[in-house]
């Protein structure tokens, strides 16, 4: 049953993302090379394969110290009309420690190093989404994951409302010309998540929110994408994996 649900997550995550590519064909943004998704599709099952080996032992560890911190500090165990405040609390607080993460991971040299391969995409589209280093995974588990388990006593009904809300990231990845103008600050879109993987120099380390821009701006980080807007993206070094076999060593790789 657990692994059923560890394998269920990227299946729809998959369709998603397939759905997503059938929309940028009819509206693309820019026209990409053909083929250029099926890369981070067959990445796509190795990035699964090592989520869901990891998640078994992730799983232990984080019951166990979220048990002996009591369970959750903040009680969010609600329903009826409350789980709406709830969830949003919990939504936000969330994505607040994502942004954090994300921070470090662009601060910190070993963590960039990995993280770099989600940049290295000079063709972002909805595949992107999946684009991240395999141990990435195991690392956010212990850290972030583990800290909102201290912080949060959730149910299944929260729980699975933020993993739908999470299938939203595959949006700003995608290769279509949209923005909310005015409205930036309210959510991602894929021209504020352009900037963010820009190859231009004056757009690094901006745009670093995953779902709400607001954090962006209450620190300082945002770069408000001007009408018309949409860098080539990529690293500025144009280094980029040649297969599947550079992502596994991907950090050490020159």
């Amino acid at each position: 049953m657990g692994y059923a649900a560890v394998l269920l997550g990227p299946l729809i995550l998959l369709a998603v993302i397939l759905l997503a590519l059938a929309i940028e064909r009819r509206h693309p943004l820019e026209q990409q090379p053909a083929g250029a998704s099926r890369f981070n599709l067959a990445y796509m099952i190795i990035y699964a394969a090592s989520g869901a080996m990891l998640a078994p032992l992730t799983a232990i560890v984080t019951v166990r110290l979220v048990n002996a911190a009591g369970g959750g500090l903040i009680d969010l165990d609600a329903s009826g009309w409350m789980l709406v405040p709830a969830f949003v609390v919990y939504a936000l607080s969330m994505d607040f420690l994502e942004y954090v993460f994300h921070r470090v991971q662009h601060r910190v040299p070993a963590m960039w190093a990995m993280h770099s391969f989600h940049h290295s995409d000079a063709a972002m589209n909805a595949s992107t989404t999946t684009r991240h280093y395999w141990a990435e995974a195991g690392i956010k588990a212990l850290s972030i994951y583990l800290l909102a388990g201290i912080l949060f006593k959730t149910n299944l009904a929260i729980l699975g409302m933020y993993g739908v809300l999470g299938l939203y990231h595959v949006f700003p990845h995608m290769n279509v010309r949209a923005g909310f103008g005015p409205c930036w600050m309210l959510f991602n879109s894929p021209q504020y998540h352009r900037i963010h993987h820009s190859a231009q120099a004056e757009h690094f380390d901006r745009n670093f929110a995953g779902l709400f821009p607001v954090f962006d701006w209450l620190f300082g980080t945002h770069h408000i994408p001007r009408a018309g807007e949409y860098p080539p993206t990529g690293l500025d070094t144009g280094k980029a994996p040649a297969s599947l076999l550079d992502t596994l060593t991907w950090p050490v790789r020159k």
